[in-house]
């Protein structure tokens, strides 16, 4: 069974960097080698890109956690340790990545092809001979491998497509979608036959050889009256229409009441977002083959007088017989052209692959906090919270319990101007510095 999933939440974890070495040049007749530690390898990158051949994130559904490779830890004789591979994440083009807990839209992958990093790895730790100065010819200190980033993502399907088109079920959009395009949906003679979006490429040359031209179509499943408060299937797939440039309302000439199916899916797109009843519509009345010539005429003119649409702008077809078909992909190739040269670039939104900007770097947040107030005294523990990429970055990467790797920490502690600002703000000798808001990653300050 083909399954169809258009929402899922995922957890992407970049490669933490390898650690540094701390090795010293140990070689017969050769006095005083001097550190050798080499750098740890940078973490694997996560990368989604996105793909027109593929129309669901079923894979995404099943396996919620993707990580990438680590890089390696630094080794003897300089010598670096090996990158971690990065992770490419394969998905249908028109997905959209949320941050799931902010809420906050990340990237809108709409074309095919396009790549956005989603989490960067870490820096592979500094081996110990960098550490090597005038005052200090043996360093121990290596750094530590800085983690990958982590993110929990919401991905959201919103198929691209140039046409949808919609009707009440059993209307013949399987039907009308199989035979001007390349899509092959299940049909059959009963309603919600089709469970997911059917997307399909109309090649032009198959009715015109000297016509190079193409564009995208989908049909919309399971749109029945309450779909926009989820009755049927219609309420799943709803969200899929706001991306198409124009809808193609297709209408069972043999309905009981073909009127009111037209009201009622207008009525619904209307409900679930009021911009999806304004896109411009082409009427397509289905299945001429099986009702007769003078009640379809009266139907037409049902619609132009009730509706007020342009006798121009309604069709007749038989899907299954192909009658009349060729007119309409010709007009449907027209209007396609006529919105993409309006909007070339319909609903493309310029987004920072990066995730975290570089500029972040330089911005200093410093948060007090005071813990286990004593209610008699006013007093308690007092905490700054220090937040700065760069400080956070070189903390988690150097290991406190190491003589010359706290001594580094104060040393970028003065260098970048956090010690001055957490006196100006009144920080004692002695408070507790708190990097990150992280437990554990703590430093006091000293005079």
């Amino acid at each position: 069974m083909n399954k169809f999933c258009d929402i899922t939440v995922i957890t992407v974890k970049a490669g933490n960097g390898g650690n540094g070495a701390s090795h010293f040049h140990r070689e017969k007749y050769i006095d005083r080698g001097g550190p050798d530690g080499g750098d740890g390898g940078r973490g694997g990158d996560i990368f989604f890109q996105a793909n027109e051949n593929i129309n669901t994130l079923i894979e995404f559904h099943t396996k919620k956690k993707f990580l990438a490779q680590d890089g390696g830890n630094g080794q003897k004789k300089l010598m670096q340790g090996a990158d971690g591979e990065d992770l490419i994440l394969i998905v249908p083009v028109g997905t959209i990545v949320y941050d799931n807990k902010t809420g906050k839209k990340l990237f809108d992958l709409t074309n095919h092809n396009q790549q956005v990093l989603a989490s960067k790895g870490g820096r592979g730790g500094l081996g110990n001979h960098h550490f090597k100065s005038s005052i200090n010819q043996a360093p121990t200190l290596a750094e530590n491998g800085e983690k990958g980033e982590e993110h929990e993502l919401k991905l959201e399907l919103q198929l691209v497509a140039n046409i949808g088109i919609i009707g009440i079920p059993s209307a013949g959009k399987s039907t009308l979608i199989s035979r001007i395009s390349n899509a092959k949906p299940k049909i059959a003679d009963y309603p919600f036959t089709t469970l997911i979006p059917n997307l399909g490429v109309v090649s032009m040359k198959q009715f015109d050889k000297n016509n190079d031209f193409s564009f995208v179509v989908t049909d919309i499943p399971g749109l029945i009256e309450g779909a926009s408060e989820g009755k049927g299937l219609g309420h799943e797939f709803l969200r899929h229409i706001s991306r198409n440039q124009f809808l193609l309302h297709l209408i069972d000439a043999t309905s009981t009441d073909p009127i009111k199916d037209y009201q009622i899916i207008n009525k619904e797109l209307e409900k679930y977002d009021k911009k999806l009843s304004q896109k411009e519509q082409i009427l397509v009345i289905n299945k001429i083959d099986a009702i007769d010539e003078k009640d379809l005429k009266k139907l037409i003119k049902k619609f132009e007088q009730k509706f007020k649409i342009p006798k121009d702008n309604i069709y007749i077809i038989s899907a299954i017989t192909g009658q009349n078909i060729p007119q309409l992909v010709f007009r449907m190739s027209e209007i396609v052209q006529k919105e993409t040269k309006k909007s070339p670039n319909i609903e493309t939104e310029e987004i920072d692959d990066i995730l975290i900007p570089i500029k972040a770097r330089k911005k200093v947040t410093i948060r007090f906090v005071r813990k286990n107030i004593n209610p008699k005294t006013g007093k308690g523990t007092v905490i700054w919270d220090i937040y700065n990429e760069r400080f956070e970055q070189l903390v988690q990467m150097t290991d406190l319990n190491h003589r010359e790797g706290l001594e580094r920490v104060y040393h970028f502690l003065n260098r970048l101007g956090i010690k001055n600002a957490l006196r100006k703000r009144g920080a004692q000798t002695g408070d507790r510095l708190r990097i990150g808001g992280v437990e554990g990653k703590e430093i006091r300050l000293r005079q």
